[in-house]
C-alpha cells in the first residue's frame, strides 16, 4: 500500500511539475531554457539600435523569453533571408518578419496576368497570421490600417509609419558658403551642382554598391516629371504608353545627369556608408529617404542639414511634394512555435509610449493618431508632406518573368553610364520596353 501511495504521489508530482514547466507555446520555463523569439531585420542603424533597446525591455517584462534579433544588409541579402525564413515555417527559424514596405503591388483588374508579390503568396499560402482580432490594431489610424495593413478585408501586418524617399539631403553650411538656395526647378538643381563642382565640392552621393539606392533619386524624378504615374503604369498594360515615350526618356536622361555629377566611385559605396559620407562633409547632397535623418544626426550632432524634393521639372508646383511609402510592416508567422509571444511583442511595441519612441527614432511619419513628433527635421519638411503621395515602386505592378531591364518595381538607371554599360537613355528605354513586351500574357 505504501509503495502504491508513493507511486501515485510521484506520478502526480511529475504531472504538476511538467504543467508548471510548460506554457501555451510549448516553451520550457525551468530557469535553464528560455523561449527564443526570433526576429529578422535589415541593417539600418537608427531602427536597429531602438529595437535592440526595446528587446531588453521586452525581456525584462517576460523574463522567460530571449529575443534573437538578426540583421543583414538591406539589399537582396535581406530578401533572400526573408524568403528562407518564411519557407522554413515551423522549424523555428523565425517568428516575426518585417516587409520593407506595406501590402502593395497586388494585381488589379487592369493588370491581368500580373505577378503576385511575395507577401500575397505568403498570405494566400496560409503562412502569415491574421491580426484582425488583436486589440492593439485599434491603436492605429483606421485609414492607415486599411491602406497599408489589410488584404481581402483582413489585417495581416502592423505598419510602423510612412517615409518620404524622393528627396535629397543637403548640407546647409555648404549651400550657404556658395550662396546656393534650395533648388525648386531642374535648372536650379543643375546650376547648384555646377557651382559645387566648380568649387571642388562633390555635389551628390549615391549608395551605388547596393544598386537600389540609385532608384531613390530616379523615383524623385518620376514623381515630379510624370503628371500621373498611376495612369502611365496602367497605360503600359493597355498599350497606351511605352517605356520609350518622351516622358520616360526625360526621366532616364536626368538620371544620367545626376550620376554624372556624383562622387567618383559611387558604385563602390555601400548604402550603410552613405549617411556618414554626408555627415563628414565629403558630399554636399545625398539621395536617401527621410528615415536616415536620425542616422545623420547621430553621426554628426553638430551638422546643419535639410531635405528637399528632387525637382525633376521646371515647374515648381510639380516639384513641391514628396512621395514615398508606408515603410516596414511587421508580420507574425502563422505556424510560429512562439506565436503567442510574437503577438505580445507587437502588442508592447504598439503601446503609445513605445510607438512614439520608435517613430521618433526611426524618423517615420506616424500611423497612430496623436503622436508627438520631436524631430525638428520632420517639422521643417512638413510643407512638402502635406500632399504626400505614393512613389513609383508602390504603384508599379509588374508582369511575370520579366527581364533584367524592367524587373521588380524599379526603373533601372544603374545600367546607364557612368554606373553601367549602356551609353544612352534610348538604349535602356528600348531594352526595357523589349523586356516588358516579351513578358506580355500570351
Amino acid at each position: 500500500m505504501l509503495k502504491k501511495s508513493f507511486s501515485l504521489f510521484f506520478v502526480t508530482a511529475l504531472i504538476l511539475m511538467l504543467a508548471a514547466c510548460g506554457n501555451g507555446d510549448g516553451a520550457i520555463q525551468d530557469g535553464n531554457k528560455k523561449v527564443t523569439l526570433k526576429i529578422i531585420h535589415w541593417q539600418q542603424e537608427n531602427i536597429n539600435n531602438y529595437i535592440k533597446e526595446f528587446n531588453k525591455k521586452f525581456e525584462e517584462k517576460y523574463p522567460e523569453v530571449q529575443v534573437e534579433y538578426t540583421t543583414v544588409p538591406a539589399d537582396s541579402t535581406y530578401d533572400q533571408l526573408m524568403q528562407t525564413r518564411m519557407n522554413a515555417g515551423t522549424t523555428g527559424d523565425a517568428d516575426i518578419i518585417p516587409l520593407k514596405f506595406s501590402f502593395v503591388g497586388a494585381p488589379q483588374e487592369w493588370s491581368k496576368g500580373a505577378a503576385d508579390p511575395m507577401w500575397k503568396q505568403w498570405i494566400d499560402g496560409g503562412l502569415i497570421a491574421d491580426l484582425s482580432d488583436q486589440a492593439f490594431i485599434k491603436n492605429y489610424n483606421p485609414a492607415d490600417v486599411k491602406n497599408a495593413m489589410t488584404y481581402k478585408d483582413k489585417v495581416y501586418g502592423v505598419n510602423m509609419g510612412k517615409v518620404a524617399l524622393t528627396g535629397l539631403f543637403y548640407n546647409k553650411e555648404i549651400f550657404e558658403k556658395y550662396n546656393l538656395a534650395v533648388p525648386t526647378t531642374w535648372d536650379e538643381l543643375v546650376r547648384a551642382m555646377k557651382v559645387l563642382k566648380d568649387n571642388g565640392v562633390e555635389p551628390i552621393g549615391f549608395g551605388g554598391k547596393d544598386v537600389w539606392p540609385i532608384n531613390l533619386a530616379v523615383q524623385g524624378l518620376q514623381a515630379s516629371i510624370h503628371d500621373d504615374q498611376l495612369e502611365y503604369i496602367k497605360g503600359l498594360w493597355t498599350g497606351k504608353t511605352k517605356l520609350t515615350d518622351p516622358v520616360q526618356l526625360e526621366v532616364l536622361e536626368k538620371s544620367q545627369i545626376l550620376m554624372n555629377n556624383a562622387i567618383g566611385g559611387f558604385m563602390g559605396i555601400d548604402y550603410g556608408t552613405l549617411p556618414s559620407l554626408f555627415a563628414t562633409g565629403r558630399v554636399a547632397m545625398i539621395a536617401d529617404g527621410t528615415w536616415d535623418a536620425t542616422t545623420i544626426q547621430t553621426a554628426n550632432p553638430q551638422m546643419k542639414f535639410g531635405y528637399f524634393p528632387i525637382p525633376g521639372s521646371n515647374d515648381p508646383a510639380k516639384n513641391k511634394d514628396l512621395a514615398g511609402k508606408y515603410d516596414m510592416t511587421w508580420m507574425v508567422l502563422e505556424k510560429s512555435p512562439n506565436k503567442a509571444y510574437a503577438l505580445k511583442w507587437l502588442e508592447m511595441l504598439s503601446e503609445k509610449e513605445n510607438y512614439t519612441d520608435f517613430v521618433n527614432a526611426a524618423g517615420f511619419l506616424p500611423t497612430q493618431p496623436d503622436v508627438k513628433i520631436k524631430s525638428d527635421f520632420i517639422i521643417e519638411i512638413q510643407p512638402s508632406l502635406e500632399n504626400f503621395k505614393l512613389s513609383w515602386d508602390q504603384l508599379f505592378i509588374n508582369r511575370k518573368n520579366v527581364g533584367q531591364y524592367i524587373k521588380d518595381a524599379s526603373v533601372h538607371a544603374e545600367f546607364l553610364a557612368p554606373a553601367g554599360p549602356l551609353k544612352t537613355p534610348l538604349e535602356l528605354a528600348k531594352k526595357s520596353q523589349a523586356d516588358w513586351d516579351a513578358a506580355a500574357p500570351k
